[in-house]
């Protein structure tokens, strides 16, 4: 699973994808999952590989079935709020996340920079700890040629 603001971009399709070479997308994001339009726009950018875009419900009757197929998953969700949700929803299966990537979350306000590409909220704290709390590692790349780093446990204080 990938945390980043932008959902499916040239960083995931360019960067990600011939690493990970998935058998199909995964957007699991409310707004999106509720917006044929933007929904169709993700399903042209990937090439041909699969798109599904989910709401948040979703994940128990279609993400959870997913996730125990033999496809290869790239599992892309908007900000770190969403994949505790979907961690939280994943591990009430029996199917808890090792690990999450945090790609960009970037400026907004209210957020601090913490990090490069990673600007955090207290929500995104919360979130953070509850990720932390399920055992979830929170692993910070951007990018396949930079180097991983795991989320400080910091990062899940109050700002």
């Amino acid at each position: 699973m990938r945390v980043d603001d932008r959902l499916i971009h040239g960083q995931v399709l360019l960067g990600w994808g011939p690493v990970v070479s998935p058998d199909r997308y995964v957007v699991v994001d409310d707004a999106m999952a509720h917006d044929p339009f933007q929904s169709a726009l993700l399903v042209a950018t990937t090439g041909g590989v699969p798109v599904d875009v989910l709401a948040e419900a979703d994940v128990p009757g279609r993400l959870v079935p997913l996730a125990i197929s033999p496809e290869s998953l790239f599992v892309l969700v908007r900000g770190l709020p969403e994949a505790a949700r979907v961690a939280q929803s994943l591990a009430r299966s029996g199917l808890t996340p090792g690990s999450i990537n945090l790609g960009g979350l970037h400026y907004a306000p209210g957020k601090e920079r913490v990090q490069d590409n990673v600007y955090l909220d207290a929500a995104d704290r919360a979130a953070l700890a509850e990720l932390f709390g399920l055992g979830v590692r929170v692993i910070v790349q951007d990018v396949p040629a930079t180097r991983p780093m795991d989320a400080p446990p910091d990062w899940r204080a109050s700002a």
